[in-house]
Protein backbone atom coordinates (compact mmCIF):
# COMPACT_ATOMS: atom_id res chain seq x y z
CA UNK A 1 0.00 0.00 0.00
CA UNK A 2 0.94 3.44 -0.45
CA UNK A 3 2.97 5.24 1.96
CA UNK A 4 2.03 8.64 1.16
CA UNK A 5 -1.48 8.22 1.01
CA UNK A 6 -1.54 7.59 4.46
CA UNK A 7 -1.86 3.55 4.66
CA UNK A 8 0.42 1.00 5.45
CA UNK A 9 1.25 -2.72 4.57
CA UNK A 10 0.33 -4.99 7.46
CA UNK A 11 4.52 -6.28 7.04
CA UNK A 12 4.89 -2.23 7.92
CA UNK A 13 1.90 -1.95 10.17
CA UNK A 14 2.82 -5.28 12.42
CA UNK A 15 6.68 -5.36 12.27
CA UNK A 16 8.56 -9.07 14.00
CA UNK A 17 9.25 -7.25 16.86
CA UNK A 18 5.90 -6.41 17.79
CA UNK A 19 4.55 -9.82 16.50
CA UNK A 20 7.05 -11.48 18.91
CA UNK A 21 6.44 -9.03 21.85
CA UNK A 22 2.62 -9.50 21.67
CA UNK A 23 1.54 -12.99 19.81
CA UNK A 24 3.06 -16.49 19.37
CA UNK A 25 4.04 -15.84 15.96
CA UNK A 26 6.99 -14.00 14.05
CA UNK A 27 4.98 -12.80 11.60
CA UNK A 28 1.45 -11.04 11.01
CA UNK A 29 1.49 -13.90 7.99
CA UNK A 30 2.25 -16.68 10.33
CA UNK A 31 -0.60 -15.38 12.77
CA UNK A 32 -3.40 -15.17 9.70
CA UNK A 33 -2.44 -18.46 7.90
CA UNK A 34 -2.66 -20.16 11.16
CA UNK A 35 -6.30 -19.42 11.96
CA UNK A 36 -6.70 -19.99 8.06
CA UNK A 37 -7.56 -16.26 6.60
CA UNK A 38 -5.42 -15.53 3.45
CA UNK A 39 -5.13 -11.80 2.50
CA UNK A 40 -4.46 -10.69 -0.58
CA UNK A 41 -6.50 -7.62 -0.81
CA UNK A 42 -8.76 -5.21 0.57
CA UNK A 43 -11.91 -7.76 -0.41
CA UNK A 44 -9.71 -10.71 1.54
CA UNK A 45 -9.88 -8.66 4.31
CA UNK A 46 -12.79 -7.15 3.96
CA UNK A 47 -14.40 -10.75 3.81
CA UNK A 48 -12.97 -11.96 6.89
CA UNK A 49 -15.96 -12.15 9.71
CA UNK A 50 -15.21 -9.95 12.70
CA UNK A 51 -16.60 -12.78 15.33
CA UNK A 52 -13.69 -15.26 13.21
CA UNK A 53 -10.88 -13.01 13.31
CA UNK A 54 -11.32 -12.12 16.88
CA UNK A 55 -12.09 -15.22 17.63
CA UNK A 56 -8.40 -16.43 16.51
CA UNK A 57 -6.53 -12.98 17.86
CA UNK A 58 -8.16 -13.95 21.38
CA UNK A 59 -6.72 -17.07 21.35
CA UNK A 60 -3.41 -16.24 19.80
CA UNK A 61 -2.22 -13.25 21.21
CA UNK A 62 -2.36 -10.91 24.68
CA UNK A 63 -5.26 -9.01 22.64
CA UNK A 64 -9.45 -9.53 22.75
CA UNK A 65 -10.09 -8.48 18.99
CA UNK A 66 -8.46 -7.52 16.08
CA UNK A 67 -9.43 -4.16 16.21
CA UNK A 68 -7.90 -3.85 19.40
CA UNK A 69 -4.26 -5.42 17.85
CA UNK A 70 -4.71 -2.67 15.04
CA UNK A 71 -5.22 0.09 17.53
CA UNK A 72 -2.26 -0.88 19.63
CA UNK A 73 -0.42 -1.82 16.55
CA UNK A 74 -1.14 1.66 15.32
CA UNK A 75 -0.33 3.68 18.25
CA UNK A 76 3.05 1.50 18.37
CA UNK A 77 3.96 2.65 14.84
CA UNK A 78 2.97 6.41 15.82
CA UNK A 79 5.11 6.46 18.12
CA UNK A 80 8.05 5.02 16.75
CA UNK A 81 7.79 7.38 13.94
CA UNK A 82 7.80 10.54 16.45
CA UNK A 83 10.64 9.31 18.33
CA UNK A 84 12.76 9.05 15.16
Amino acid sequence: MDNQKGSMDFTELFPAEFMKHYTQFESIDELLSSGGFSIHSQEDYDAIPDKDIDAHIKKTTNFNSWREMLINALETSRLLRASN
